[in-house]
């Protein structure tokens, strides 16, 4: 009987590690530190509003110690399918809670995934499923900051989807994916008070992306995070409908053809879209024909417009839990006449550009440049005060315009390490001045807050990657 059960525990180890053996791991990723000083109190990736320049509540200076953004990552490859190279990818972080508490250094910070994904690739397909970066992430910055220009046209947004890839012609590749419904501006309520809704999951249909991009070696290549790429261009459209619901005590009949009553009292919902349209291009401008980067130069330009830019990505543009919305109690509304508002979504555009030189193939220099602004807003109100007969309006205290100018130099004395200093100038321009009343940040009771805000920072970024 003893010789039965050491036999059966054997068999048992041996059986899946036999299955093990027809896959084969490897380990990537990196150990990161960063460290910034910021001239007020922003976030580590310089996405929230600057506070008024003689607000004295959030303008003084901030030093920061991070290292949660150091991840890893396993890429698992697995047998051929239908003809198919079968992968899997794994990637992880620590940056799924941040503690702003300033007393504890350690035991707060919690492991997020990342990506989670596998793809089928044939010669010039690729079938991929799982969590994985959407169709707007094809030209980032490398700046020192994480998450570089994301209000910009950095759309961060990893979403679980099904995306098929196809290449043609040797230069041409389109790609199309259906995934998950990202509406972060309902995260925490509906607009007018109507009580919370997952608004992403009450979708009327799935996301929606679509790229067509064009990549061919000219006259050469440039650096792009370290690896030389040719001149790239593409165009990027993204597409969800989503429902928003509000209370018809504040918004009665506030719908149009798009809407409808639904049997629930007093709330009343109406259907919204948001879209983004995105194109950007790399222009080697001092090429190579080698792996050799040194002496090489490059440009880079993205730009973007939609509404609702928020659900593919382009995160926080409004100083408020609802950034996506413009209008009454921080949400958005067209005024209909008679007290009546009817909630929309934001319009919004955004530019960003960089341009890139290698000294050696150990130092580099870059700078970028990004802007973001909203459209079709006539007035911005702090109190909520309703009464008024404009066209749209804005609810809460918000900025219009913001502007990032960053200047990073790099040193990679050999692959596993890379270290950056950057410099960064962020402005936000708000929608008006406030009066500078007891408890609201004047530096005195008579006073009035400006409707600008200045950001200077200084950051140091060392990485180990493996």
């Amino acid at each position: 009987m003893k010789k039965f059960l050491i036999f059966a525990v054997m068999l048992g180890l041996l059986v899946p590690a036999a299955a093990f053996a027809k896959a084969e791991f490897s380990l990537g990723g990196y150990v990161k530190l960063e460290t910034y000083w910021d001239s007020s109190q922003n976030n580590a990736y310089m996405m929230a509003a600057v506070p008024r320049n003689n607000n004295v509540a959030g303008t003084q200076g901030h030093i920061n110690f991070r290292s949660q953004e150091s991840r890893f990552n396993f890429t698992i490859k697995g047998p051929k399918v239908f003809g198919a190279q079968t992968t899997g990818f794994i990637e992880m972080d620590f940056d799924g809670q941040t503690d702003n508490s300033g007393v504890s250094s350690s035991g707060t910070w919690n492991a997020r995934v990342r990506h989670a994904m596998f793809r089928l690739n044939w010669p010039e397909t690729e079938l991929l499923m799982g969590q994985y970066w959407g169709l707007f992430d094809n030209f980032i910055p490398e700046s020192a900051d994480d998450g570089p220009m994301m209000q910009y046209t950095t759309a961060l947004d990893r979403i679980p989807q099904i995306r098929i890839t196809q290449k043609f012609l040797s230069d041409w590749t389109v790609a199309g994916l259906v995934g998950l419904p990202i509406n972060v501006y309902g995260i925490s309520g509906d607009p007018f008070g109507a009580g919370t809704s997952n608004n992403g999951a009450s979708a009327e249909t799935p996301q929606f992306q679509g790229m067509v991009q064009y990549s061919h070696d000219w006259w050469g290549k440039a650096a792009y995070f370290g690896h030389p790429k040719p001149f790239t261009i593409s165009v990027s459209a993204g597409w969800q409908r989503s429902i928003a619901r509000f209370n018809a005590a504040q918004a009665v009949n506030a719908f149009g053809q798009n809407g409808y009553v639904a049997n629930v009292g007093a709330l009343r919902q109406q259907f919204v879209n948001p879209w983004m349209v995105q194109g950007g291009m790399f222009i080697p401008v001092v090429p190579t024909h080698s792996a050799n980067l040194a002496n090489t130069a490059s440009i880079m330009a993205s730009a973007f417009i939609g509404q609702g830019c928020e659900s593919f990505g382009m995160l926080n543009f409004l100083n408020t839990n609802n950034g996506a919305w413009v209008g009454a109690g921080g949400q958005m509304a067209h005024y209909l006449g008679n007290g009546i508002y009817e909630p929309s979504l934001m319009q919004r555009f955004g530019f960003m550009a960089q341009g890139q030189y290698y000294f050696t193939n150990q130092w580099f220099v870059n700078a970028a440049y990004g802007m973001t602004r909203n459209f079709g807003v006539d007035k911005t109100m702090v109190n909520n005060n309703l009464g008024i007969t404009q066209d749209s309006i804005l609810g809460a205290d918000a900025w219009r315009t913001q502007q990032e100018v960053d200047a990073t130099l790099w040193y990679r004395p050999v692959q596993a390490l890379k270290f950056g200093l950057m410099y960064s100038y962020v402005n936000s321009n708000y929608f008006q001045k406030l009066a500078g009343v007891a408890g609201n940040g004047a530096t005195s009771p008579n006073s009035n807050l400006s409707n600008s805000g200045n950001e200077h920072r200084v950051e140091f970024v060392g990485i180990f990657y493996f």
